[in-house]
């Protein structure tokens, strides 16, 4: 048994390798949920190795604390793993509709139970302890179970609640994924002998990838070369230059909900007067960190000295004002670093938008 499952770690940790390298070098410019997928991929497969370890350095008749360490390290990955994918869960639900802050919390305070069950059951033999040279799982396993199944269960009430946020396959996706480790349990509970946790999670981030995050970077990918073919971006900022701004202003945009935010930076004249030209760029990259900061994925282009455009693609328009909102109060919290405007549409022409958010200004 020791041999099938440390075979099927092995097979598991191959797939997991080859969609991390699909995630990490199929396009430049990750997003956040790329980003937080690869986050659940790498606890996984730090999950798979602690595993198989676990079963590799089995000595029958013989303790080791190896093992054990390794047992519980595998634990403790899972509930790791579970907030990351919530969050990726969230920030794929967020493309079109906001979740509420506290939503992650829950998700916090069952992982993190999981995570003291495994650590303080690891030492009191409650989860994890040898017995004739084998690992074994205690009584409070089923504890972790039951913690597990109620974070699923709160998954499902949000994938409920934002299905129309969802398209069809992303719902089908995100509900198959979790009906993996119901399926374990399942299996666990019929043969206490068998534990192919992270083989199934191995094959539900495989369905993931496969209906969700491969389209993904494809079009995270495409957008990028899209964007930027035949431009080039603003030495001082990083930013887009005027020459990619007048690029997207051609493409139009049209029926994809869109927020557009125009600025101009205030106080620039008055800086370069009294303070010098490093005053300057010291204060450019101050703003630069904070348009970042507030519309993350989105483009942003310089096309003046003094005036900025950002474009974010498919979002909320309660998404767009939450982050516009951030943006305004961080502005007058920094003396009116900038006067800005801003237009959210999902039919409008973009140029259209850009001209009424400069108007705004």
């Amino acid at each position: 048994m020791e041999t099938i499952v440390i075979s099927s770690d092995i097979v598991s940790f191959v797939f997991l390798t080859i969609l991390l390298g699909g995630s990490l070098f199929g396009v430049k410019d990750r997003t956040k949920s790329t980003r937080l997928f690869i986050g659940c991929l790498l606890a996984a497969m730090a999950g798979t190795v602690a595993d198989s370890f676990s079963y590799v350095v089995l000595d029958p008749g013989q303790y080791n604390a190896g093992p054990v360490f390794a047992n519980m390290l595998s634990y403790v990955c899972t509930p790791l793993m579970f907030v990351l994918f919530t969050l990726y869960f969230f920030s794929v639900v967020e493309q079109k509709a906001a979740i509420p802050s506290w939503a992650i919390f829950p998700v916090i305070g069952i992982s993190a139970a999981d995570i003291i069950l495994a650590v303080v059951g690891t030492i009191n033999k409650k989860m994890t302890y040898m017995e004739n040279g084998m690992v074994m799982d205690g009584e409070w396993t089923d504890y972790a179970s039951i913690l597990l199944f109620l974070g699923i269960l709160y998954l499902y009430y949000f994938l409920f609640s934002y299905r129309k946020a969802l398209n069809a396959n992303q719902i089908m996706a995100f509900g198959g994924f979790l009906l993996f480790p119901i399926a374990d349990s399942w299996i666990t509970l019929f043969n206490t002998d068998i534990d192919f946790t992270y083989p199934i999670v191995a094959l539900a981030f495989v369905v993931i990838y496969v209906i969700i995050q491969e389209h993904a970077v494809a079009e995270e990918s495409l957008r990028r070369i899209v964007f930027e073919e035949d431009a080039f971006t603003d030495p001082q900022t990083g930013f887009k230059n005027n020459r990619a701004y007048e690029e997207a202003l051609k493409a139009e945009e049209r029926g994809r909900a869109m927020g557009v935010l125009c600025c101009n930076i205030n106080h620039l004249d008055e800086i370069r007067e009294t303070d010098g030209p490093d005053a300057v760029d010291k204060y450019l990259l101050t703003f630069d960190g904070i348009l970042k900061d507030c519309f993350p994925g989105a483009d942003i282009c310089r096309i003046s000295e003094k005036g900025f455009v950002a474009f974010l693609y498919k979002i909320s328009e309660a998404s767009f004002e939450k982050q516009v909102t951030s943006f305004g109060e961080l502005m007058e919290q920094n003396d009116d670093m900038a006067s800005f405007g801003h237009v959210y549409s999902d039919k409008d022409p973009l140029f259209d938008m850009v001209r009424d958010a400069e108007l705004l200004v």
